[in-house]
């Protein structure tokens, strides 16, 4: 996610495009969604890994919005470049071909939490650095309930993928799905020596995110209650 924000704020300057920061996190994140879509037979990235399939879906958003769709396509694409290109094998233009690309780190190596956790410095020196970030983060805005859309997608990765093993029996008391048509990923990620810098790392973003929501809500309440 962090990296999504950087890349397309990057991508924005040079066009003077005023960006949704809450959107770059949270399109930065999107193509995990096929995590939750096993019920569906949508295996994991394929279809939301695809830049194929981004470019096909976020056409019409260029056709109406032109240039000022740029970051937030690169938000998405820096997931699939700068993530799972790193951590598994992915066929950017899926589903065409059998081409597959990876660099062979695992989601636990050093070099993945090196990245991750660089991003994660950059992000939260830039949004207390900059007076334009901290404003889009802290400042009185109604998009601070963006927010929300992060907040989401970081606490239902931490329930989904870190917590499988709890959530799976929940769901199989409750006859809510059946489990077993999920990814199971956490044996091997929570037995593993890194794995508690990789959970403070997205615990961390959602604490400063879940801040920036209520601050934004009190400051906008703040002013209502003056105005009254």
């Amino acid at each position: 996610m962090c990296w999504g924000y950087i890349t397309g704020k990057l991508s924005s300057s040079p066009l003077h495009i005023n960006v949704n920061p809450y959107l770059l996190l949270f399109l930065a994140a999107l193509p995990d969604v096929d995590l939750l879509l096993g019920v569906f037979g949508i295996h994991h990235r394929t279809w939301t890994h695809s830049i194929l399939i981004w470019s096909v879906a976020f056409a019409p958003f260029f056709i109406k919005y032109k240039r000022n769709t740029i970051p937030y396509f690169v938000a998405v694409i820096s997931h699939i470049i700068l993530g799972d290109a790193i951590v598994g094998r992915i066929n950017p233009i899926w589903p065409i071909g059998k081409f597959n690309f990876s660099l062979g780190y695992g989601l636990l190596s050093i070099e993945n939490i090196a990245l991750e956790a660089a991003g994660l410095a950059i992000f939260l020196f830039w949004a207390f650095k900059s007076k334009e970030a901290r404003t889009s983060f802290f400042g009185k805005s109604r998009r601070n309930l963006w927010s929300i859309l992060s907040i989401l997608t970081l606490a239902g990765f931490i329930l989904f993928t870190y917590s499988f093993n709890v959530t799976s029996d929940a769901f199989e008391e409750y006859g809510i799905l059946k489990p077993s048509r999920l990814i199971d990923s956490t044996p091997l990620i929570t037995g593993h020596q890194l794995f508690p810098i990789e959970l403070a790392m997205h615990v961390i973003l959602l604490v400063f995110l879940s801040v920036s929501l209520i601050q934004g809500l009190r400051r906008q309440s703040r002013e209502t209650t003056l105005k009254s």
